[in-house]
C-alpha cells in the first residue's frame, strides 16, 4: 500500500496527470500493484529550500516493504526524473523521503490492513 506525497512550490499545469504518472511509476518501481497505490500532488505550497523559493519538491514514499537501503536507489532516480522533467526542477533541488511502514500501521475500510 504504498503513498507518494509530491509537494511543490511550483504551478502543476496537471496535477492530476502527474499524481497518475507517479502511481504508476512508483508501483512499477516497487513491484507493487497499481491498485494498492495512493497518490497525491500539493503545488503551489509555501515550500522553500535552502532559504529560498526556487522550485522545488519534497516528496514523501511511504510503503509496506519495498524501500529502504539499496532499494532506493533506482526509486530515487526515478522519480526524481519524473518530477525534474514534469515540473521543471532541478533534481538538486528535489528531496525524497521513505518509509517503512509496518502493515499494523496502516488501515484501510475502517480496519488494520492486517486484520483484513
Amino acid at each position: 500500500m504504498p503513498l507518494c506525497n509530491i509537494i511543490t512550490n511550483v504551478q502543476a499545469h496537471n496535477a492530476k496527470a502527474l499524481s497518475i504518472k507517479a502511481s504508476a511509476l512508483v508501483a512499477e518501481l516497487l513491484s507493487k500493484p497499481q491498485s494498492y497505490v495512493l497518490s497525491m500532488v500539493t503545488h503551489n505550497s509555501s515550500l522553500t529550500f535552502g532559504g529560498t523559493d526556487e522550485p522545488a519538491a519534497c516528496l514523501h514514499i511511504w510503503s509496506i516493504g519495498s524501500v529502504g537501503g539499496d532499494k532506493n536507489r533506482p526509486l530515487f532516480a526515478g522519480i526524481t526524473k519524473l518530477v525534474a522533467d514534469e515540473l521543471g526542477i532541478k533534481p538538486s533541488r528535489i528531496n525524497i523521503y521513505t518509509r517503512d511502514v509496518d502493515i499494523s500501521d496502516y488501515g484501510i475500510n475502517g480496519d488494520i490492513l492486517s486484520g483484513l
